[in-house]
């Protein structure tokens, strides 16, 4: 996992983010299960067995249904292309209740590896095992990997199976334990030291998926924090992680508390001192996301120990434990809380025979509400629309960052789908966005920076009664729509902040479109409850 990482931001969501330092987002590639059965499921869990050749604190989980198919397991999309010319052999740990072969893949535009058995075959059960893959069967760069970590064929599972695996990596040596050259995920984070007030306290600290992915949150994985009503009024964490506030100085948190009570940060032992502050913006969100923003303007230099709390009530007045829940501990200059990202993604039709009245979709590896290769048609928040009939059709999308394949359909179902060279389209998602691709053609035609994008609000999405719009760019106008293309409000908008009543529209989809004095537009989505 990246622990200190440069964000390369397409479209900047807010303003002075484009040298951030992501201390932790405790994510790791999303891996996308497949044929793994009923109960069958792919996620990051505490180590069950930290002994042997493997004691990391989080690794990655298959429950393997007997229901599934043979080739059960997961692909995903990695951040960095392997380069399989110069590294050809993979490693990866793996924990398994039964011996059967393992297999690994790599798919792409340069040709499929096929199925690769790894050279040595397990021989533990119950137990870490180191296993190596040659993979010099295909060369040059890939960014899709697929594992089978138990490709029993026919099946003769009569009951479900858990089995884990860990440190995935690649080199240009077969020998079990050597040296990687670029870890593809080892599912680890930044160590979290949890603060408690002794032996009454049961406070404790849990990577779970998110409970709650919506609005500035849409990520898989964050930290639960179990919070003892017998804990400290500094109860919390503490990490040896160390950040520089030299050029960066706002330290950003997102949050999921069910109460109001005071947020703090510390940055300790550092050469100009340690400094404790309070969030710059007070908490007025309960159950429900939150960034908050802490300034160490007035320090500079480097600190090896961060530490948070979240729920600094002094004195901690508690009749029974709460859940909290926090993600994303980022770095950078910007004193603006984020803002939730929107990707706009479009797909010129102009020349791809599209027939009138035909539907244009979005399928991938996109998760949430758009789901994982929906099939076209079948899931509507997937589908593509053209606004202003010049034939290029536009989806608005809210994805957490990171690497997302897709792909773009003709009607319904698999049969009409884009002839582009090379497969799946790939893009790396950083914030928000405004991409452009021609049906047919491979690779983007345009990222054009839109000078709206990251300068207006629309909350609350999905909308009940009343849409409130805040805005830093001059907006002449706002317009909303229908799926359809019908106009349903046409508001001017003579100041920064407007009030929409949406209490009259039918629940459902609609667009909502922001048009700037110079005539640029952005358009967002709107879901009305």
């Amino acid at each position: 996992m990246r622990k200190f990482t440069l964000l390369c931001i397409v479209m900047l969501a807010f303003a002075g983010f484009a040298n951030a330092q992501t201390i932790e987002d405790f994510e790791s590639i999303k891996m996308n299960g497949f044929d793994v059965g009923a109960n069958g499921s792919v996620t990051v869990v505490a180590n069950p067995d930290p002994t042997g050749i493997n004691t990391s604190l989080t690794v990655g989980k298959m429950v393997r249904g007997a229901d599934g198919q043979p080739w059960a397991g997961w692909y995903a999309t990695i951040p960095t292309p392997v380069d399989v010319t110069a590294n050809k052999y993979v490693h990866i740990k793996v924990w398994k209740p039964r011996i059967s072969p393992v297999v690994f893949k790599y798919e792409g535009g340069g040709g499929n590896s096929g199925d690769v058995y790894s050279m040595n075959p397990q021989t533990l059960v119950n137990q870490w095992e180191e296993l190596v893959f040659d993979m010099s069967v295909v060369s040059g760069e890939y960014v899709k990997i697929v594992l089978i970590p138990d490709f029993e064929s026919p099946l003769t599972l009569t009951e479900d199976i858990t089995l884990y695996f860990d440190d995935l990596y690649v080199n240009n040596d077969p020998s079990v334990g050597s040296a990687p050259a670029q870890v593809m995920e080892n599912y680890e984070y930044i160590p979290l030291g949890i603060m408690t007030g002794g032996a009454e306290d049961l406070s404790y600290f849990q990577l779970i998926p998110n409970p709650d992915k919506s609005g500035v949150n849409l990520s898989d994985y964050v930290i639960k924090f179990h919070r003892d009503k017998d804990g400290v009024p500094w109860g919390g964490w503490y990490s040896g992680t160390q950040v520089d506030v030299t050029t960066n100085k706002y330290m950003h948190v997102k949050v999921w508390k069910p109460r109001i009570s005071p947020i703090k940060f510390k940055i300790e032992a550092g050469a100009a001192g340690t400094l404790e502050v309070a969030a710059t913006n007070a908490q007025t969100v309960v159950n429900g996301w939150a960034d908050y923003v802490f300034d160490f303007s007035e320090k500079t230099g480097t600190y090896p120990t961060i530490v948070f709390l979240p729920d600094f009530e002094d004195p901690l007045t508690l009749t029974e434990d709460i859940d909290l829940y926090f993600d994303d501990v980022i770095l950078n200059n910007d004193p603006n809380p984020i803002t939730p990202p929107v990707q706009v993604i479009n797909v010129d039709m102009s020349e791809s025979g599209l027939a009138e009245g035909q539907q244009v979709f979005l399928s991938g590896a996109l998760g949430g509400v758009y789901g994982t290769w929906n099939e076209p048609g079948t899931n509507a928040n997937n589908e593509m629309f053209d606004l202003d009939g010049d034939k290029i059709y536009s989806i608005s999308l809210a994805l957490p960052d990171g690497v997302i394949a897709f792909k773009f359909f003709m009607g319904t179902g698999w049969g009409s789908g884009d002839p582009a060279p090379g497969g799946d389209r790939t893009y790396t998602v950083a914030g928000s966005c405004n991409i452009t691709y021609k049906w047919g053609v491979d690779g983007l035609l345009g990222v054009p920076v839109n000078p709206l994008a990251g300068k207006v609000q629309m909350y609350p999405n999905p909308v009940s009664n009343k849409l409130q719009i805040n805005t830093t760019a001059k907006v002449d106008r706002v317009i909303i729509t229908s799926t359809l293309g019908q106009v349903v409000e046409n508001i001017e908008m003579t100041s920064d902040n407007l009030s929409i009543s949406t209490a009259s529209l039918s629940n459902g989809m609609y667009f909502v479109t922001f048009v700037g004095n110079d005539g640029s537009k952005l358009t967002q989505k709107l879901m009305k409850n």
